[in-house]
C-alpha cells in the first residue's frame, strides 16, 4: 500500500471513530438524563472499542511498514510513535474500561482525549506533508552510509 492510501484509510477510521464517538455521547447523555437506553450505549461502547482498537493496529502495523528501513528518520519516527500511542491508549483504555453507567459519567473526557489525539496524529503522522510517497522513499533512504 502506498503511504497516500495508508493516509486516506487512516484518515476514513479517524472519521469512522468520530462518528462513533458521536453516537456514544449521545446515548450517555440520554442514559444520564434517565433514559433506558443501557444496552444501545454498552452495544455503542463496544463498536468504539473496536474500532478504536482496530485503528490503533493498523496505524501502528502500516505506518512502521512504510517507515522502515536503514534510515535512522524512520526508525525514530516510528519508536516516538509507538512511544506517544501507548501512553495515549493507555489512557483511552482507561477510560473506556468499566460499565456502561460509569463511562457515560466520563464520556466527555474520553471525547476530549480521542479528539486531541486525532487531531495531533493528522498534524504529525497523518500528514500530507509527512505521510507522502515521495518523502517516504527518500526519507527511508537517507543516512544509509551513517
Amino acid at each position: 500500500m502506498k503511504a497516500t492510501e495508508v493516509r486516506t484509510a487512516l484518515l476514513a477510521q479517524h472519521e469512522q471513530i468520530r462518528q462513533q464517538l458521536a453516537v456514544c455521547t449521545r446515548l450517555a447523555k440520554m442514559h444520564r438524563a434517565g433514559q433506558k437506553v443501557g444496552s444501545e450505549l454498552e452495544e455503542a461502547l463496544g463498536l468504539l472499542r473496536e474500532k478504536l482498537g482496530e485503528h490503533n493496529q493498523d496505524e501502528t502495523a502500516i505506518i512502521g511498514q512504510l517507515l522502515h528501513g536503514p534510515a535512522a528518520w524512520g526508525s525514530l519516527l516510528v519508536d516516538r510513535m509507538l512511544e506517544e500511542h501507548l501512553a495515549e491508549h493507555a489512557v483511552f483504555w482507561e477510560l473506556l474500561s468499566g460499565t456502561h453507567v460509569e463511562i457515560a459519567e466520563r464520556i466527555d473526557d474520553l471525547v476530549d482525549e480521542l479528539d486531541a489525539h486525532m487531531a495531533a496524529e493528522e498534524r504529525t503522522f497523518l500528514s500530507p506533508v509527512t505521510l507522502r510517497d515521495d518523502v517516504i522513499q527518500v526519507r527511508t533512504r537517507e543516512y544509509v552510509n551513517e
